[in-house]
């Protein structure tokens, strides 16, 4: 099948959904397909799409050269048309989380699948307009509805968007890491480590405050920018704490696998970059299921959306999650409890195993 995915984001970068969206046209391309990546001409790494993301199943990528940064205002329905045409022309389907793109398709009668990954309201209102007025998501020409997650589902289903049916399939985020499952070892000193962008809202102030006030334990965060970690190690002079820019994929799972904790400490609103919509109530992280890969104990906050994927036997939860001593406790207790952690880490580990990225395409194939 000729299939085109058509994305808004830089590529390659550091965010995550660059990342899925790379990771789902190579495993569409590795079962056969013909995969075209639309994308703006706005990477923000200079290593190639296929270095930075470990590409083992090549697709090709079409880059909008007039769009050399994330199309917004009236660049968005600009970029949307452009790429949609591009699409049209060289594939039987269309993949996107473009809602406008979507519009176009079901215009033109052009075959589709959107992906929702977060709420409509922070759509412009042009977009919401159309999708209230002609209810495009019961359109004959979208055959699929993928939401990353149960909740971002019923959303849609409790505004009218769309009609419960067999088209909106729940399929969670996934990971490409595939490792071996070793248990962890009883030593003096935790390794705890985060993986992923430097924002507020994903905890990196409560990591911070952990390696501050716990100095029996060492902590490590890898991501963001150059420039963020460099303002991070003038203002945080720790022994105990270990700043790295953004790796790509191919280190950044040797470093997970070196961790004895991994961290997620989300605060009660969790933002994108470049938005300032709330992804509390919907998200499916990627970090959460790379993590689950490691079989290493993972503590995290404790947000309901998450516990549609992991519950108390893969994970331990932090209730009052904005206290860095509720973390402190969770991790005096836990410390030499090797027992717990290796069971949690263990089952975290074999339930990883569905939601391989390479399963998840063929849901999109069925």
């Amino acid at each position: 099948m000729k299939i085109s995915y058509i994305s808004n984001s830089s590529c390659p970068s550091e965010l995550p959904s660059s990342l899925q969206i790379v990771k789902t046209c190579e495993y569409l391309s590795k079962h056969g397909n013909k995969v075209h990546l639309i994308i703006p001409n706005s990477a923000v790494v200079k290593l190639s799409v296929e270095e930075f993301y470990d590409i083992k199943f090549k697709f090709d990528i079409i880059r909008l050269l007039r769009f050399k940064k994330f199309p917004i205002g009236i660049n968005y329905y600009l970029y949307s048309f452009q790429s949609f045409l591009k699409a049209k022309k060289i594939s039987e389907i269309i993949i996107t989380r473009n809602y406008f793109v979507i519009f176009l398709c079901s215009l033109f009668k052009k075959k589709c699948v959107i992906e929702l990954h977060g709420d409509i309201s922070n759509e412009s209102r042009i977009v919401k307009l159309i999708f209230a007025t002609f209810k495009i998501l019961n359109s004959k020409s979208i055959s699929k509805i993928i939401c990353i997650s149960k909740s971002i589902k019923m959303k849609y289903i409790s505004d009218s968007y769309a009609k419960d049916s067999k088209k909106m399939i729940v399929l969670p985020s996934g990971s490409s890491l595939k490792m071996s499952y070793k248990n962890s070892l009883n030593i003096k000193r935790l390794k705890l480590g985060y993986f992923g962008t430097i924002n507020p809202s994903r905890g990196i102030n409560i990591i911070l405050k952990l390696a501050q006030i716990d100095r029996k334990n060492n902590y490590y965060i890898f991501g963001g920018s150059k420039n963020q970690i460099i303002e991070l190690k003038k203002k945080y002079r720790l022994k105990n704490l270990y700043l790295s820019p953004h790796q790509n994929i191919k280190k950044i799972k040797y470093r997970m696998k070196e961790m004895d904790i991994l961290l997620m400490p989300y605060s009660n609103k969790v933002t994108v970059s470049g938005n300032v919509s709330d992804t509390t109530k919907y998200m499916s992280p990627l970090k959460l299921f790379d993590y689950m890969s490691t079989g290493r104990l993972i503590l995290s906050s404790k947000l309901e959306v998450l516990k549609e994927v992991v519950d108390n036997k893969h994970c331990i939860f932090i209730k009052n999650y904005l206290n860095p001593l509720s973390w402190l406790l969770e991790i005096n207790k836990i410390k030499n409890n090797i027992l717990k952690r290796n069971i949690i880490g263990k089952n975290s580990h074999l339930k990883s195993k569905n939601y391989f990225h390479d399963n998840r395409v063929l849901k999109y194939l069925e």
